[in-house]
């Protein structure tokens, strides 16, 4: 499911998120899943995802859990937006502040 033009648009305007960084918060939507498997899904390479993702990260729309493969030694992590309901509060207190901000630079001119 492609991110609707309106959504990356406000994403650039509030996070200042590329099309494809809103692209992989997007999909975390939906799924949890690994830079490797975002990549494939995404066709982006996976050290592109992982940039996108260390991003995405900082600006607390999405996290990161370890995971610990049964049978095997090493770990690998998996991305997730945890409570879409709690990203859309997030978005909106974000978008009152900007307004908010913006309302008054129209007052001092």
């Amino acid at each position: 499911m492609k991110c609707p033009r309106e959504i990356k648009e406000l994403l650039k305007v509030l996070y200042n998120l590329s099309p494809s960084e809103t692209e992989v918060m997007y999909y975390l939507c939906n799924n949890e899943a690994r830079a490797s498997d975002i990549g494939k899904e995404l066709g982006k390479d996976r050290s592109t995802v992982q940039r996108y993702l260390s991003k995405l990260r900082s600006t607390g729309l999405v996290e990161r859990e370890s995971v610990v493969e049964d049978g095997k030694k090493g770990r690998f992590y998996v991305y997730t937006v945890k409570d879409k309901e709690e990203l859309k509060q997030k978005i909106k207190d974000r978008l009152d502040t900007w307004k908010g901000e913006k309302l008054k630079v129209l007052e001092d001119i």
